[in-house]
Formats: C-alpha cells, sequence, structure tokens
C-alpha cells in the first residue's frame, strides 16, 4: 500500500514555515513579491475563504500543484493508446530527486506515477518504465544525455524535473528548452515538474516560461508547499529529510499530485494551437544533441590515459594513468558546439585539466578546467569547450595542468551538436 496515498496526511502538518520565494530570474524582493500576490490570487480563485477541515486542505495542496494542463490532446493520444493494448513508455529525466535518493527506487515519486499510470490506462504489462533520474546533474547535462538515457528507450511520455539543479542564467534556460523541444519534435509527451529546496531555490519561473509558451502540463510541488507552509499546515520536515530530498512520504505526495493529473487529464478539452510549431522563449541552442563515450569515439592518441571511469552512468570514460607520465589524450570532433563531461571533486588525489584545441593547425583555446571544488562529490560536470555557428573539426588534446603531472583525473564523455 502506497504511503499517504490517503486524506489523512494533512492530520500530522501542523508545524509552520515561513513562505519564501520560489524563483532565480529576478530579484529575490521581485521574485518574493510575485510569488506571494501569485499564491494569494490562487488561493482565492481556488474558494471564497480558506479551507477548514484536512480533507479540504489536502484537496486544496493537490489543486494548487496542478498549475496547469497545456493542451491536453497529446496527452488523450497516448493514453488511447495505452488503453487500446499498445506499448506504452514513461521516462523520468531530472536529478537525485527524480533519481529516487532517500526514498529508493520502488518508492520514489517516478516509480508510485509510473504505477497509477500503468493501472489505470495499461491492459497488462503494456507499460513500460525509465527512471533516468542522476544525482548532481542539471538540465546542462540533461540535454547532453538525453539521447542516451530517454531517446534510446522510445518513450512516449518525458518528466522533466531539474529546477533545482538548475540556475536562473541563460545557459539553464537554452539547455532546459533545448530538451523540450527536442522531445516535442519527436512527437513526445512532456510533463514539467517543479521541485524546491529548503531555502526555497526552484528555477520554475523561466520553466514556467517555457511551459506556457509550449502548451505543456505543469506540476509544481514547489507551489504545493509553498502553499501548505505559508497556512502553518506542514513544514519542510514533514516532507524531507535533508535540504533538498523528498523523504519516502514526500515521494508519495509528489506521486498524488502526479496521479491527480492522470485522473483529472481525460476530462479537461484540448485549448489553443496544436503544439507545433511553436516559438522558441530563450532560443534553444542544443536541440538533438548528443553524447559520446569511449565506446562511440576513438581517441588519435591515447597518451597517459586508459578507457575507464567509474562515476555512476557514466563508466566508460578515459582516466589519466599518472605512472605513464603525462602525455595527453587527442581527439578529433566535429561538432558546432562541444562541450567537455568529467568527474568533479572535493580533494584527494585529483587535479586540474588542461584542455588544448586546435582548429585547421592553429590554436583555437589554451586553458585549464577546475576539477577540485567545494561542491565536488565525484559528480559529473560539464564545461563548454567550443561553441561556434558551424560545425568544424577540432583536434583537442587534454591532459594534467602544470602541477598536478602526477594527479588523478577523469574525462567522463564528450557532448556536441553538429
Amino acid at each position: 500500500m502506497r504511503i499517504w496515498k490517503t486524506l489523512a496526511i494533512c492530520t500530522a502538518l501542523t508545524m509552520t514555515l515561513g513562505m519564501a520565494a520560489c524563483g532565480e530570474n529576478k530579484t529575490v524582493s521581485e521574485s518574493k513579491a510575485e510569488e506571494t500576490s501569485s499564491a494569494a490570487a490562487k488561493t482565492e480563485s481556488q474558494a471564497e475563504k480558506l479551507p477548514e477541515t484536512d480533507e479540504e486542505w489536502d484537496e486544496a495542496m493537490i489543486n494548487t500543484a496542478m498549475t496547469s494542463y497545456g493542451n491536453t490532446k497529446m496527452m488523450q493520444d497516448v493514453i488511447a493508446k495505452a488503453q487500446s493494448g499498445e506499448e506504452v513508455t514513461l521516462a523520468y529525466l531530472g536529478g537525485s530527486i527524480t533519481e529516487g535518493i532517500s526514498a529508493g527506487d520502488e518508492l520514489c515519486y517516478a516509480k508510485l506515477s509510473y504505477e497509477h499510470f500503468a493501472e489505470k490506462f495499461g491492459t497488462g504489462d503494456n507499460v513500460k518504465y525509465v527512471n533516468a533520474g542522476i544525482s548532481g546533474t542539471p538540465s546542462k547535462l540533461g540535454i547532453l544525455r538525453l539521447d542516451r538515457d530517454v531517446l534510446a528507450y522510445d518513450p512516449d511520455i518525458v518528466f522533466i524535473e531539474f529546477a533545482v539543479n538548475d540556475g536562473g542564467d541563460a545557459e539553464f534556460q537554452n539547455a532546459y528548452e533545448s530538451i523540450v523541444k527536442t522531445l516535442l519534435q519527436k512527437n513526445i509527451a512532456v510533463v514539467l515538474l517543479f521541485s524546491v529546496t529548503e531555502n526555497d531555490h526552484s528555477a520554475q519561473d523561466y520553466m514556467k516560461q517555457i511551459g506556457e509558451a509550449y502548451r505543456l502540463p505543469m506540476i509544481s510541488y514547489c507551489d504545493a508547499l509553498r502553499f501548505m507552509f505559508a497556512n502553518d499546515r506542514m513544514t519542510w520536515q514533514d516532507f524531507s529529510d535533508d535540504q533538498s530530498h523528498p523523504n519516502v512520504e514526500g515521494h508519495a505526495l509528489v506521486a498524488r499530485m502526479i496521479d491527480h493529473y492522470w485522473d483529472t487529464v481525460m476530462d479537461v478539452e484540448p485549448e489553443g494551437e496544436p503544439m507545433m510549431p511553436f516559438e522558441d522563449v530563450f532560443h534553444p541552442r542544443e536541440v538533438d544533441a548528443k553524447m559520446v563515450e569511449n565506446d562511440g569515439i576513438m581517441p588519435v592518441d591515447m597518451g597517459s590515459w586508459v578507457p575507464s571511469s567509474d562515476v555512476a552512468h557514466f563508466t566508460s570514460g578515459w582516466s589519466h594513468d599518472a605512472d605513464s607520465g603525462n602525455d595527453p589524450i587527442v581527439f578529433e570532433i566535429d561538432a558546432k558546439f562541444l562541450y567537455l563531461i568529467y568527474k568533479e571533486v572535493s580533494g584527494g588525489n585529483y587535479g586540474d585539466l588542461h584542455v588544448h584545441i586546435t582548429l585547421d593547425g592553429e590554436e583555437y583555446s589554451d586553458r585549464n578546467v577546475s576539477v577540485v571544488t567545494p561542491d565536488g562529490w565525484g559528480n559529473p560536470q560539464l564545461t563548454n569547450i567550443v561553441m561556434e555557428p558551424s560545425a568544424a573539426k577540432y583536434r583537442v588534446e587534454i591532459s594534467m595542468a602544470e602541477g598536478a603531472e602526477d594527479k588523478q583525473g577523469q574525462i567522463l564523455a564528450f557532448g556536441y551538436t553538429e
């Protein structure tokens, strides 16, 4: 039996937490003012007065999370496909929240909401499940691994959850919209899920702009929690055991918000223009990006490197072998945009990388990449090393930086667009 799948959950939610805005695109004061105004307007539209019973509070919370149904036609078509017995695949793309940290593979929101869909619309085992959540990954990495981790499974529906891993600058905006546009161009139904941390960090403001422009369904547990916190019906500790991740009960609550969408979407008439064509919001540049590891690209010269890496989900990279010296590993790559994906750490025997790039025999760039940072937890990180209006063949040489010749370093993959 699923945890918190009954309306009795609200009886335990009694403590208070001050309300703050869930925005990163504007100044703090502007975001707080706008979010407070938006929350007040939404509450007033739901009812002339605040809920009174636990059941009414629960209903108001779930309704607050349902930000928008968007144009329902694409989702209704997928549901009809599942109901007819055809195979349908649900994929969930995001960071550690989607991966299921604090709840596990079976009790994470992704698995629970998939099970509800399969039970409600499936005809047996025709509904498939893909969890593409990876800890520490933002949308900038999500667009690069989209092909490997999501599109390879031919999904019909993809949830996107990056609101707490993304910032508000242009790189995140472009990458997030690139994910959305890539999926829609392949006729895949998209649902946007907006998360939030204990200190109210969320990138949902610009994500909502993208969702509105593309007429997508949007579910915000950020808005739902803020609504409950502001009315003294819930505290962060009811939802999470750390600063970011829903606990078991929290994951079940998020799943209930998604289940509400599944339970009601077939009753909502499609509105507005079809999903395509559409206008870009932030001019996405990584649409149809690809990622290659050591099984997809052959170095021109291995130098002092060996084909291995040890980061979860990134075990097909290259590692520096300090005993062999500091000769660079060399690649020749055709690309318009090129990203280096590497292992970021907070200490240990790791050193910075040195990246030297030439184009047609002329130096293009020469720089160091910082591998050791206070926020490094052994997760994949990426940096842009080429950005041009058209594709060309670049020679990329990577070695350990000066002073780190005897240190460890790991190249996990390259991301690129042609």
